[in-house]
């Protein structure tokens, strides 16, 4: 998996950098919600967005880091409950299974 992860991020960076150099000497105009931006650089503008992806992936990954964290807690603390009703169990007087058995 992480082999398909790092071609994908070669080719992109290598797909953002061939679109830079190719509109190097165009601007556009932007507009971000009511906020609008004549004349921005291309460059600058693709740059931006690259950033503000990468942060964006990063808060997801954080948030779902957290996330697993927190059930893999959850799970051992169900583990540790099971395993000690599982040596309650276990524990039991044989003289009690044995006189359930005979009464039944």
């Amino acid at each position: 998996m992480w082999l398909f992860r790092s071609i994908i991020i070669l080719v992109g960076v290598i797909a953002f950098l061939w679109i830079g150099m190719n509109n190097a000497d165009q601007s556009v105009d932007f507009t971000f919600f009511n906020k609008h931006y004549p004349s921005l650089s291309l460059n600058l503008l693709m740059l931006i967005v690259f950033a503000a992806g990468m942060v964006f992936s990063f808060l997801i990954f954080v948030f779902s880091e957290f996330q697993l964290r927190y059930t893999i807690g959850q799970q051992r603390k169900e583990t540790v409950r099971l395993e000690r009703e599982l040596a309650a169990l276990r524990n039991l007087p044989l003289e009690d299974a044995e006189s359930e058995q005979t009464e039944v």
